[in-house]
């Protein structure tokens, strides 16, 4: 297994001595490289806590504070959107991430490798450390909001173009095909939480081949429109197929409405 260097080992075992002290934190556990095992040097160190639901609120708030009693004085902090926590960077540029989670939505399950810390009863990990899969696939499931955010963030292409904002459209090819590949994932059964910088092995190969093809998109209106329409048709072809295997409802009003939005206003199909 491979371990980091000292300064990501000296965060966790600030995290493995310290935190079970505050009687509100009910687990520590590590997750991403340090969670699967494939740490080197390069790796940030993801510290993950369940808390009780009743101090989430001064965590919301501390989280920083939390941090940087791990990981001593940082030159960047910032939160990370959409979670309980965020990120810090020190002066010679250690990584560290602490993310907050409220015992009453914590899912253990979630996770493809953890290395557990601390569990104060026992009950959060009966079984310990998870061992990563990597990758490897299990029971399809549906992933409702991803679905959601591809049409949502497929429709504002109508907004984004028609304010001849070319950056912004740009920048929407990359948020579409995130949700495509979260998408692929489940069709794999693969649970993705951590290890943003590794992504091959949770994909299969006719995976990847599909992402790759995936038309260069720069400034231009039509390259823009064209790489859209590219991951559209796999998103409704892999999604349609995916809801009919996991007994799920293909929300085909939304979809309809966004493909005749953008059909009216560029007067091509997406589908």
């Amino acid at each position: 297994m491979a371990t980091g260097d000292e300064r990501q080992q000296l965060v966790i075992e600030r995290a493995r001595e310290v935190l079970p002290g505050d009687g509100r934190v009910l687990a520590v556990y590590l997750s991403g490289s340090y969670g699967t095992g494939e740490a080197d040097r390069f790796s940030d160190v993801d510290v993950h806590l369940v808390v009780t639901d009743e101090s989430v609120g001064w965590f919301e708030e501390h989280w920083d504070d939390v941090l940087r009693e791990l990981a001593g004085p940082t030159v960047f902090a910032d939160k990370l959107p959409g979670l309980i926590g965020g990120l810090g960077i020190t002066a010679d540029w250690l990584h560290v991430d602490l993310i907050v989670h409220p015992l009453k939505s914590f899912d253990r399950l979630q996770y493809d490798g953890v290395r557990v810390l601390f569990d104060r009863d026992g009950t959060l990990f009966p079984d310990g450390d998870i061992a990563q899969q990597g990758g490897r696939p299990s029971e399809p499931y549906w992933p409702a909001g991803p679905v959601n955010l591809f049409f949502y963030f497929l429709g504002n292409l109508v907004t984004v173009l028609g304010r001849d904002e070319r950056v912004v459209a740009n920048q929407g090819v990359g948020a579409v095909r995130d949700q495509l590949i979260a998408l692929m994932l489940a069709e794999r059964g693969v649970r993705r939480t951590g290890g943003a910088k590794r992504l091959n092995a949770l994909l299969s190969a006719e995976q990847r081949a599909a992402l790759e093809a995936i038309p260069a998109a720069g400034s231009e209106p039509a390259d823009i429109i064209k790489a859209n329409q590219y991951i559209c048709r796999e998103f409704i072809r892999r999604g349609t197929a995916l809801a009919e295997v996991t007994g799920e409802t293909w929300p085909t009003g939304f979809v309809d409405a966004t493909l005749t939005h953008l059909r009216t206003h560029f007067t091509v199909d997406f589908a």
